[in-house]
Formats: C-alpha cells, sequence, structure tokens
C-alpha cells in the first residue's frame, strides 16, 4: 500500500510540473499589423483587417497567412516551435529521467507562434525606416508630429551605431593588421612553466626540472614597420602552484626576467627572439620530517639554504593570435652565463612554457 501511495505522488509530481500541459491553452493569440494604410490577411479561411490579434491552434505545422492590400498579395508562413516554459519548466523532472518532457512531448500545448507579426508593404526602406514603421504600426501610432519624431530618431541612433560600427570594425581590422607606429601593451596571466635549475644551486646533485603555475608578465610591443616590432617585456615565474610562497616547500625557485626581443608577425602568428636578463631567488628547506619543527616563518639557516644570482641569456616566443586581443603561444628562456656569489661562470638554466597574453 505504501508503494503504491509513493508511485501515485511521483506520478501527481510528474503531472503538475509538466508545464506546458499545465500552465498553457490550447490557443495562442498573435498580433499581426502592417505599415500599409489599408490591408488585411486570411488565417483559415478567416478575414483580419490590419492591425489584428489572430487567435491560433497550437500545433507543430505552420500557420499561412494571407496578406493583401492596394498592391501587393503574397503569403506569409509562421512556423512554430517549443516554447522555453517547454525546456526550462521541466527541468524539475530531471531526477523522474526528465518525465515531464514525455509527458509534454505528447501535448501541443507545448508548441508556440511568433508573437508579433510585422509585415511590410514597401519594397525600398532603408533599415532605421523599416524598425521606425514596424515601431508606428505595431502601436498604431497616427500623429504626424510623433510619426516624424521616430522618423528622426531612429534614423539618428542608426548613423551612430553605424559610425560606432565602422570604428570597431576599423580597431578590430587594425588589432590583426597592425601597422607602423603602432604600440600594443600586453600582460600575461598565470601559465604552466618548466623551470630548469642548474646542479650548482645548493643541494641539488644535477639539473632538475620543476613544474610550476604561479607568475604573470607584462610588456609592449612596438611595430616599427608593418610585420616587423620589438617586444619589450617583464615576467615573473615561480616553480610551484601554491600563491603562499612560505607555506613549506622544499625547493622555491622565482625567476623575473627581463627581456629585449624583435619579432616578425605573417598572418595571425608572431615569432620573437632577444636576449634576457635573469633574476633568481634560489631557497632549499629540509624537510619537516626529518628536523624538528620550527616556529612558523622561521630563518633557521641550519634547515633553510638560500641563495640569488643573476644570469644572461636569450629569450624566444611564438604566438598565435585566436581573438583581437588573445594570444596563445610558447616560449623559451635559456640562461647561459651566471653572476653567483661563488663566481661568474658559463652555466645553463632554463625556462619553458606555455604562453597566455592579453594585448591592447
Amino acid at each position: 500500500m505504501k508503494t503504491l501511495l509513493k508511485i501515485s505522488a511521483i506520478l501527481l509530481t510528474i503531472g503538475l510540473t509538466s508545464c506546458s500541459t499545465v500552465f498553457r491553452t490550447k490557443t495562442q493569440t498573435i498580433n499581426v499589423f502592417s505599415n500599409a494604410t489599408a490591408a488585411k490577411v486570411t488565417v483559415n479561411d478567416s478575414v483580419y483587417n490590419l492591425p489584428a490579434k489572430v487567435k491560433l491552434l497550437r500545433t507543430n505545422k505552420p500557420v499561412t497567412l494571407s496578406y493583401q492590400s492596394e498592391n501587393k498579395q503574397f503569403d506569409t508562413i509562421i512556423p512554430s516551435k517549443s516554447g522555453p516554459l517547454f525546456y526550462l519548466g521541466n527541468l524539475v523532472t530531471s531526477p523522474f529521467f526528465g518525465a515531464g518532457y514525455w509527458v509534454d512531448l505528447m501535448n501541443h500545448k507545448r508548441f508556440q507562434y511568433k508573437k508579433n507579426i510585422f509585415i511590410n508593404n514597401k519594397d525600398t526602406l532603408e533599415l532605421y525606416e523599416y524598425k521606425a514603421e514596424k515601431y508606428i504600426a505595431k502601436r498604431n501610432i497616427t500623429d504626424s508630429v510623433k510619426v516624424n519624431d521616430l522618423y528622426a530618431f531612429y534614423k539618428r541612433n542608426y548613423f551612430k551605431d553605424q559610425e560606432k560600427l565602422k570604428r570597431n570594425e576599423a580597431k578590430k581590422f587594425k588589432r590583426f593588421n597592425p601597422t607602423a607606429g603602432t604600440f600594443k601593451f600586453f600582460m600575461a596571466p598565470p601559465t604552466l612553466s618548466l623551470i630548469g635549475l642548474s646542479a650548482k644551486n645548493p643541494n641539488l646533485d644535477q639539473f632538475n626540472n620543476f613544474v610550476g603555475g604561479v607568475g604573470f608578465g607584462l610588456g609592449g610591443d612596438y611595430y616599427y614597420k608593418d610585420n616587423r616590432f620589438i617586444s619589450l617585456e617583464l615576467s615573473n615565474r615561480v616553480n610551484q602552484f601554491d600563491d603562499f610562497w612560505w607555506s613549506g616547500h622544499e625547493v622555491l625557485a622565482r625567476k623575473l626576467d627581463i627581456s629585449v626581443r624583435k619579432g616578425h608577425r605573417k598572418n595571425r602568428f608572431e615569432y620573437s627572439y632577444g636576449i634576457s636578463y635573469t633574476y633568481t631567488d634560489y631557497n632549499y628547506s629540509l624537510p619537516r620530517d626529518n628536523s624538528p619543527i620550527k616556529p612558523f616563518m622561521s630563518d633557521d639557516n641550519r634547515r633553510h639554504f638560500t641563495d640569488s644570482y643573476s644570469a644572461l641569456g636569450f629569450s624566444t616566443l611564438i604566438n598565435y593570435q585566436l581573438t583581437s586581443v588573445m594570444y596563445i603561444g610558447v616560449r623559451y628562456n635559456p640562461s647561459i652565463y651566471s653572476f653567483r656569489s661563488s663566481g661568474k661562470s658559463f652555466d645553463y638554466e632554463h625556462i619553458i612554457g606555455f604562453d597566455y597574453q592579453l594585448k591592447f
């Protein structure tokens, strides 16, 4: 008995939440209007003088409006479609395998037609004239002063929109086709990078790579020719994913890089190469399980080894322009000569990473 009651309750819930079935009527009223002085439409053998409210039976079949005025006669087909009430209202039945949809699918009340139908009687209308006449015909405005004001309003806004569109298109075109004298400021959010550290760093027995996702970058490109540019960039990369760098890593290296590159552009591709200056801040901490717990932010040199040094090297970057402002690419920044407290020497380290830039 309890099982039967549960099934009945579920079926009642599904029936009540089948939105199209419960909340909609079998018919729909649409508004039909025209910019002709005298016009009429015939729908299902019924004749209506425009503007008119036409009642239609909801069905999956399109409706034909036969339009007739003093100088025109043609048919307009109005398609039907399932309304948003059918798609959104039945989401609550998703836990019941979308049962509300199945209920509504068996009922034509889910269908609807476009509510407002404007039939244009004139052949040569500018876009702003079409919009003005549609507004006037829908509201059946006959006052000549108000009609003239509406024409002036739509015309003024139309030309403003056209000018704005032209400016935006010109700006977008220039972003995809920079010319001599163009300057682009760019910023780079954090991306994945591979930081290679030399064995000359404290407590590293051999060359090691660390993956990181913390960092930022900013700079600018100046085009001295249509397809040539000079790029100046400041970037910071960290071999960790934790923004709170003091939270206890064994090896932590921050590389601050300043680079100057010469760039070439072909279509949407950019590639640049140049020299770089890299400042590395290196910190090695003994694992906590190998020594007593120290106070927070302890600077006990028996457990911490630090080193800071500069290096000279190269910088290369390949980018592809996705949108007017978004670029993706790959960078490779090798450093080859280090200035350490232990002495100057040739020493290889690198930054290899995915690149994501926003250029304005």
